[in-house]
């Protein structure tokens, strides 16, 4: 953990660029409500901050850092989403539905996230309609990222998938455990060498 004490303010600032190129038309005296009802929850690194089987009633905006999203089956972890800065994270299932989480949620580097409560949420919704359009379009992304991801999953071969996770977070190799990758990709450690060393 750093020793220094995070800058809210420049993070919320940083906050407000990140959500106008999601929704370019935003009313700026409305998205400053909403940054400032934010407040900064710091997360170190491996810590995991939403447990599967617990309930989440938060929405968190990374700012800084990368998490995990994954769940446990026989005894193995599979990593199923992986977020970094200017990512919307939320226990969507619990958030949406009130029940329990399915996965968990892991700080892979030291991570700052401004996080605001789904009840916050709802009464900016019911206040500001550039808000509500907001929220729609974050959940459109996150579906259509969703999609992606399971028709990779389902139709592209083991080196389509890491050519597109290369032609798309390269940058990640050197942020990240190559096993989180592969467990990404649905691939063993083994292919990911062998795909690596073929390009």
């Amino acid at each position: 953990m750093t020793n220094t004490t995070p800058d809210t303010q420049k993070y919320r600032n940083q906050l407000k660029l990140n959500l106008l190129k999601i929704c370019p038309d935003l009313n700026l005296f409305e998205l400053e409500e909403l940054t400032q009802k934010t407040s900064l929850k710091i997360i170190d690194k491996n810590e995991i901050f939403i447990k599967a089987d617990s309930y989440s009633d938060s929405i968190y905006f990374i700012v800084q850092g990368m998490v995990r999203v994954y769940y446990e089956k026989e005894g193995k972890e599979i990593t199923n989403v992986l977020l970094t800065e200017g990512d919307v994270i939320a226990g969507s299932y619990s958030y949406i539905t009130g029940g329990k989480n399915f996965s968990n949620y892991q700080a892979l580097e030291y991570t700052l996230a401004l996080c605001i409560s789904n009840q916050e949420l709802e009464e900016l919704y019911q206040k500001y309609h550039s808000i509500e359009r907001l929220g729609r379009k974050i959940v459109e992304r996150y579906y259509a990222s969703f999609m992606k991801k399971t028709y990779d999953v389902l139709f592209l071969s083991a080196e389509e998938r890491y050519n597109t996770f290369v032609q798309n977070n390269r940058a990640l190799f050197n942020r990240i455990s190559l096993k989180y990758i592969a467990s990404y990709l649905g691939i063993t450690q083994e292919t990911l060498s062998r795909l690596r060393s073929k390009h």
